[in-house]
């Protein structure tokens, strides 16, 4: 488990699958996942299962400290073991906790994790122009804006802009 003062990463485990189903299912939630259909309760058993194998992603239950409830999930994906780097996602399922700065101990838990226990040396995250509240707690949590990749994204029926943000382990 990694603690900070408002939230808690556990490791994701099966007892989260259905709860995490329903907020991907969410409109508004998928379109800032990229999600287009909805997901099934067959393929997301299986995403499980493959998540549980994959040795290119670490992935992380949000807990909030002071309900013990569980707000959302952050992972590491895509993992490169080779150039040390990865990508960052993150969601926080219920919007009654979202824009409360979990979000950003989140991304600085899993930072932390990445530099100095998978000894990363880059975190990266492709966000939704129109995601104004993912690209600051992203940059609260130190991410800079490395580029915008224009038009990359047809989501709700237009094209949007991604900001491509990174983070580099800093070395004492």
């Amino acid at each position: 488990m990694l603690r900070a003062k408002h939230i808690t990463l556990r490791p994701f485990e099966r007892k989260y699958i259905v709860k995490y189903r329903k907020w991907i299912n969410d409109p508004e939630i998928a379109s800032l996942i990229d999600r287009v259909l909805p997901v099934s309760e067959m393929e997301h058993e299986k995403w499980f299962e493959n998540i549980q194998k994959d040795k290119n992603s670490v992935f992380f239950a949000i807990h909030q400290n002071k309900s013990s409830r569980y707000i959302g999930n952050v992972w590491l994906w895509d993992i490169n073991w080779r150039h040390r780097k990865g990508e960052v996602r993150i969601v926080i399922g219920k919007k009654g906790d979202q824009g409360k700065g979990m979000g950003t101990e989140a991304l600085l838990l899993i930072s932390d994790f990445a530099f100095n226990c998978l000894n990363l040396h880059k975190i990266y995250a492709y966000v939704l122009a129109s995601n104004k509240r993912a690209r600051k707690s992203f940059e609260k949590a130190g991410f800079s804006v490395e580029g915008t990749l224009k038009g990359d994204r047809f989501v709700n029926k237009k094209y949007e802009d991604i900001y491509f943000l990174g983070k580099i382990r800093k070395i004492d």
